[in-house]
């Protein structure tokens, strides 16, 4: 099976593939064999002989997609698991409960509030005028360390059912090209664990928390500067939710 993977999560992908495997998941970065007797290996037209205590040593391919591959197998077989692809429809997605993965056909959009240079725009002039930024060489060092672009979480969403299933993106795990962001927008496989429910509203994204990286004692003051209203106002939704973290989208 072929996979175009547009976003792959490393660090979610060792979490649950040990998960589902029960502790026992081992990543090799080397195998060796021996053999015992003379022997012909072969690899499709190419043949090696082996001599008595003959050694094979090779790296094992390990990339998202057979990392995927893998995960996938190891989950099919487990309780917490639901295959949207080859079982229930879709539309039961209300049933899901915290704690479970599942596999789905999921467009997902960008919230239209989302503006990612607008708000980098508009916090770097309330951080100069709260006088924590300036102009020096100090402050553009300030500026890379709070304005991480690489670690930027995008706020994703499907509204198509009456129960909005949303999440964010880690940026660093994006396998596209930021101008190929409307990718999400089509018919692609999202495998996803469910983090949380919620029955009446929720948060979509709260710029001063997922977009920028501030300490408490900044966040308070640069919070009681900000109107109600505006870009880096958090994006909230009325509406019953689920939050998912997503492992991988990919067709």
């Amino acid at each position: 099976m072929f996979y175009n993977l547009i976003y792959f999560n490393e660090n979610l992908y060792d979490t649950y593939y040990t998960f589902a495997n029960a502790g026992r998941a081992v990543q090799f970065n080397e195998i060796e064999s021996q053999t015992d007797k003379g022997a012909q290996l072969g690899f499709n037209d190419t043949h090696v002989g082996l001599g008595k205590s003959s050694v094979i040593k090779g790296e094992v391919i390990n990339n998202p997609a057979s990392k995927l591959i893998n995960l996938e197998h190891s989950l099919v077989d487990n309780d917490f698991f639901v295959d949207f692809e080859t079982e229930p429809s879709f539309h039961q997605i209300e049933d899901l409960s915290r704690r479970m993965i599942f596999r789905a056909t999921l467009p997902l959009k960008i919230h239209e509030s989302f503006d990612m240079y607008e708000m980098t725009k508009r916090m770097k002039a309330e951080l100069e005028q709260a006088g924590f930024m300036g102009r020096t060489s100090d402050d553009v060092e300030l500026f890379n360390m709070v304005f991480d672009f690489d670690k930027i979480r995008l706020p994703v969403y499907n509204d198509d059912m009456g129960t909005v299933i949303f999440s964010k993106l880690h940026k660093d795990c994006l396998l596209i090209e930021e101008n190929e962001l409307e990718e999400l927008s089509e018919d692609n496989i999202v495998l996803a664990k469910v983090r949380r429910t919620h029955e009446t509203h929720f948060t979509l994204f709260d710029p001063l928390k997922d977009f920028v990286t501030l300490n408490a004692g900044t966040l308070k003051a640069v919070e009681k500067r900000l109107p109600d209203s505006g870009i880096l106002s958090p994006i909230k939704m009325r509406s019953t939710g689920i939050e998912i973290e997503i492992i991988a989208i990919y067709s």
